[in-house]
């Protein structure tokens, strides 16, 4: 690991800047183990996955962002043999905390510096990869107006004012659904999604036993749901225990097939997708080289 170059794909925008104000501590810290920065701010949408796409094959890439930066550099070094490092600087940071790494700084800079990698999966929805989760339908809706929501409320509270602003429109829609091409689901349903990690909308835990190296998507879907019992579910997420109401299902899955009547909203990580009436969604597993703890009892490589 002496002297191994640390190639750090900086969002400025993320969280308010709060990650640039970090900079300095951050340049220090990796310095201080013997490991050289470089730093790439993003310009733009779409900029971090492209600067990841031009660096070597065998490059250490960390985003330095939220859950978008990340989605983009991971999209860039799965199915190569660069490593993704991840250093939160969002308002959610939803796959860090299904990785085991954590929201806070000074602990995701221990856990980079450690160098543990491990090989975890990702996903591909209608050819747009993603590396935490698909959602269709009302989740997605959610997460097009949390970007739409006051920057102050912070992760949960704009998640949350998102969620009361679509509660009186909301409506359910009937869809098929089929799991690994054989188990065909018909339901009225709020939302179906394709989970890898555990979390959405930043302490929403949509899919809480799911893990990122299975092979498998916990695929989570409801029944017809009225605007109460809507309500009622939102804190069962927040508690880990959406799964135990009646009425939401789950299956764990290698493909998932969704059709619609109509043209739905999706998004994969937070990023909206084009709507449609049909889905398919696969695992591609122990696809992406990542920088996380090392599990308990599981062997580790190093980088």
């Amino acid at each position: 690991m002496l002297g191994r170059d640390v190639h750090l794909i900086l969002n400025p925008t993320a969280n308010k800047g709060r990650a640039t104000r970090r900079r300095a501590e951050i340049s220090a810290f990796l310095e201080g183990r013997n490991l050289r920065p470089l730093w790439h701010p993003t310009e733009k949408p779409g900029h971090a996955g492209r600067i990841a796409k031009e660096l070597p094959d065998e490059a250490l890439v960390v985003a330095v962002g939220g859950d978008g930066t990340v989605r983009e550099v991971a999209a860039a070094c799965a199915g190569t043999n660069r490593t993704l490092g991840i250093l939160p600087a969002g308002s959610g940071n939803d796959y860090v905390k299904a990785l085991g790494v954590g929201t806070k700084l000074r602990r995701a800079l221990e856990v980079l510096a450690a160098g543990n990698v491990r090989l975890v999966d990702t996903g591909e929805a209608n050819g747009v990869p993603f590396n935490n989760g698909l959602g269709i339908g009302f989740d997605a809706e959610v997460a097009a107006g949390v970007t739409e929501a006051p920057a102050y409320l912070g992760g949960v509270g704009r998640y949350l004012w998102s969620v009361g602003r679509l509660l009186w429109g909301f409506r359910c829609r009937y869809a098929l659904l089929k799991l690994d091409g054989a188990r065909v689901v018909e339901s009225e349903t709020i939302l179906v999604a394709a989970a890898l990690g555990t979390t959405y909308g930043s302490r929403f835990r949509l899919a809480p036993e799911a893990r990122l190296d299975d092979g498998l998507f916990d695929v989570v879907w409801s029944e017809e749901v009225s605007r109460g019992e809507v309500l009622r579910l939102i804190p069962r997420a927040f508690g880990s225990t959406l799964l135990e109401h009646p009425k939401v299902h789950m299956a764990r899955a290698r493909e998932v097939e969704v059709e619609f009547a109509e043209n739905i909203p999706a998004h994969v990580d937070g990023e909206i997708l084009e709507p449609t009436r049909r889905f398919r969604a696969r695992v591609r597993p122990r696809s992406l080289r990542v920088v996380a703890p090392k599990p308990a009892g599981d062997p580790a490589g190093h980088y």
